[in-house]
């Protein structure tokens, strides 16, 4: 049987053309881009704020002496912890002694008087003495009382001793030993460990979502963030500052720990986790899915082909790496978790859907910028 060859050729070149277009086909899906699809869900997310900051003292206690003391034995140094009640200086007793033996005389002398006064009374009612001379030992007898308690007035502001009053850290110390104490400045300052704060620098972007008694948890690095505290927000500063470890303006945030913290003193440093309003019944997606233009959001749709659509949103917070959607969107809506800027309509991409396990996410608390 002999083969027609135009046959032949016309077979060899339809095959051609068809691997041709096969190939074309097959390399045109290989540069398709795959992108994950999350499906739109309705739950309830409770944003965050990271912000960092300090321990401050929140009342530093200044030692002062009423008078010009000269300055015995010093017993600390500056740094120092002390307890409450423990023994700080002392001063030198000259001028204490002093006034001790002033004071002594004047009592010895006041006790004479008041029995001569006995005496000249006895005599005065037989006519041995003048109703002056009374007069004139009651006046001494009054002078005295006064002396005495300007003695005593004297003795209790020369110190003898100092003892802290608060249980802290010595932050200045002046007096030495043999120092003449200047009435005009403290001896020395102690910070108050049992009242202390936490000063956070927090974003001036993020300072709309800070109130009084917003509760937080504290993480002092001294326990390398493994351990956390409960606090509450005091005091939120009325003007922004440049912050001391950046270069963004921030708001100093004061807050007080519900608890004790052990180990921790002044100028350690400290995180925080701030937590939001939740937000109730709402459509959050990732930040990621979201795109700008124009000073508008949007995300990109895909329909069961692979082509892309835009969708505009309105979003009431970018707060975290979660955004709350009010419109635009609806339930079981379709969308790229993560798309490229420089997609456009119409552009054709293959999808893949999300794990089961990453519908849960969009309960999650949203993590600060």
């Amino acid at each position: 049987m002999k083969i027609n060859k135009k046959i032949i050729v016309t077979f060899v070149v339809v095959a051609i053309f068809s691997g041709g277009i096969f190939l074309k086909l097959n390399s045109k899906n290989k540069s398709l881009k795959t992108y994950e699809v999350l499906k739109v869900k309705i739950g309830n997310g409770k944003g965050y704020i990271n912000a960092s900051g300090k321990v401050e003292a929140n009342d530093t206690k200044d030692v002062f002496v009423d008078k010009k003391l000269k300055v015995d034995q010093v017993f600390i140094q500056e740094g120092d912890f002390v307890k409450k009640g423990q023994l700080l200086m002392t001063f030198d007793e000259t001028q204490r002694n002093n006034i001790k033996r002033n004071l002594e005389r004047k009592k010895i002398q006041l006790n004479k008087q008041k029995r001569n006064l006995k005496i000249i009374k006895g005599l005065y009612e037989i006519g041995g003495s003048s109703i002056n001379e009374v007069k004139d030992l009651e006046e001494d007898i009054q002078l005295l009382k006064i002396d005495i308690e300007e003695y005593n007035e004297d003795l209790s502001k020369t110190a003898e001793k100092i003892l802290s009053p608060v249980s802290g850290t010595i932050s200045s110390l002046k007096a030495q030993e043999n120092y003449l104490v200047d009435t005009d400045q403290a001896l020395l300052k102690i910070m108050d460990l049992s009242n202390i704060k936490i000063v956070l620098e927090i974003p001036e972007y993020d300072i709309k979502d800070i109130k009084i008694n917003q509760e937080l948890i504290l993480k002092p690095e001294v326990f390398e963030n493994k351990k956390e505290f409960n606090g509450k927000v005091t005091k939120i500063a009325k003007i922004s500052k440049t912050s001391s470890t950046t270069s963004e303006n921030i708001v100093e945030v004061e807050v007080k720990p519900l608890e004790d913290i052990p180990d921790i003193v002044p100028g350690f440093k400290v995180s925080a986790t701030i937590y939001l309003d939740e937000n109730k019944n709402k459509i959050i997606i990732p930040k990621t899915s979201i795109l700008e233009e124009n000073n508008k959001y949007y995300v990109f749709s895909t329909n069961k082909d692979g082509i892309l659509s835009k969708i505009y949103i309105e979003i009431k917070s970018l707060d975290g790496d979660k955004a709350i959607v009010l419109n635009g969107l609806k339930e079981n809506d379709e969308i790229l978790r993560t798309p490229f800027e420089n997609l456009k309509v119409g552009d054709k991409i293959l999808t893949s859907k999300e794990s089961k396990g990453d519908d849960k996410n969009d309960n999650r608390s949203s993590k600060s910028k």
